[in-house]
């Protein structure tokens, strides 16, 4: 829901809007969208036993890990989203957010923990709502290859007259290369309204469309890393690793750093592994596996929870975050010094990142 804003900033943001939004009849044209695939799709096969490397890493080796720095291309192009009128920001992220659209070709994938069936000795996950194995078939669709970070979801906020997120206790979350932290709704919003500036079906992925890019097409990748191990220090942080590029951002004790600082996956997604949850648009059910359609799924009709996926920091990482479940409420509560239940702040929220639909979803 949009907040209240003072009458003045409503008209400036809806004139925005109408100004640079491409007519609503108009069909979205998918041939000017990439479609090269990444060449590690080919290259790049899951391991037949998954590891992880380097877990348990001498102190002084860990010290001495490098802080991996984010392109210098990246970090001007976020930066040079702050800056500007509004109407000259709007167009800088729309431009870029185009740029950054990995295609993902559709097809069939076995969707949930595969372990069995990839001959892997052990369950992947822990948790029983994803041992229904079930094939599923998704259309084309387009996903962002990073997390939001904060330089994008502030030219949301601001042109549509919204409460900027992460703004809780001065800002100690925030910082314009990391990933935004928001309430469900908000993510939803920020990706429909990228659909209102670019004329493309953007939305949140659904949880299929999250699991089968993560593992590279649906693939028996239990981890969304660039070879499918975990190896610290190399293609995921160790976590001291990760407060120490943390610190240099924000004053936040989630570990959440810049966008793009580790390889990406086969498919070219950046940080699906890890690097905090992300939201996706599915209502939560233990049984919605066994329930769902077999193409496109959309997940149960309501429900009290959201689905997240990836992973976060400060738990160190592990093997299956490609297939695990998690949930949180769609604004998150948690209990304050007086025994109140209020809102988490939006900086240790889930992030996103959005996709672009070739074809209506079906359930």
């Amino acid at each position: 829901m949009f907040r209240t804003v003072p009458q003045p900033f409503q008209i400036v943001a809806l004139t925005v809007l109408a100004l640079l939004a491409p007519a609503a009849c108009a069909s979205p044209d998918f041939s000017a969208l990439p479609r090269t695939e990444s060449p590690n799709l080919a290259r790049v096969k899951p391991p037949a036993n998954p590891r992880v490397l380097n877990e348990h890493m001498p102190r002084d080796q860990i010290e001495k890990l490098p802080i991996p720095q984010q392109s210098p291309e990246l970090t001007a192009a976020l930066l040079d989203l702050e800056k500007g009128s509004i109407e000259e920001r709007i167009a800088k992220l729309k431009k870029k957010t185009i740029a950054d659209l990995i295609y993902v070709r559709g097809g069939s994938f076995m969707r949930g923990d595969f372990a069995k069936i990839a001959g892997i000795g052990a369950a992947l996950t822990a948790s029983m709502d994803d041992k229904v194995v079930k094939e599923i078939t998704l259309s084309d669709f387009w996903m962002g290859k990073y997390k939001i970070t904060y330089a994008e979801f502030d030219v949301f906020t601001d042109a549509t007259g919204r409460k900027r997120t992460g703004i809780e206790d001065d800002g100690e979350g925030r910082h314009p290369l990391i990933p935004a932290g928001a309430y469900w709704q908000e993510a939803k919003d920020y990706c429909q309204w990228l659909g209102q500036i670019t004329g493309y079906p953007f939305d949140l992925p659904t949880e299929a469309q999250w699991e089968y890019a993560a593992r590279s097409r649906g693939q028996f990748f239990a981890t969304a890393t660039d070879d499918g191990n975990l190896v610290y220090g190399r293609n995921t942080p160790k976590d001291e690793q990760a407060d120490r590029i943390s610190k240099r951002h924000a004053r936040t004790s989630d570990r959440r750093y810049p966008v793009g600082l580790f390889p990406a996956n086969p498919l070219g997604l950046y940080d699906m592994a890890y690097l905090s949850f992300e939201w996706v648009n599915d209502w939560y059910a233990e049984d919605a596996y066994e329930k769902s359609s077999m193409h496109d799924p959309l997940g149960p009709s309501t429900g009290t929870e959201k689905v997240i996926r990836s992973w976060y920091l400060g738990n160190g990482q592990i093997i299956g975050t490609s297939i695990w479940r998690k949930t949180k409420k769609p604004i998150p509560y948690r209990m304050n010094s007086r025994d109140e239940y209020v809102p988490v702040n939006t900086y240790n929220s889930p992030t996103l990142r959005c996709v672009v639909n070739s074809a209506p979803a079906r359930q």
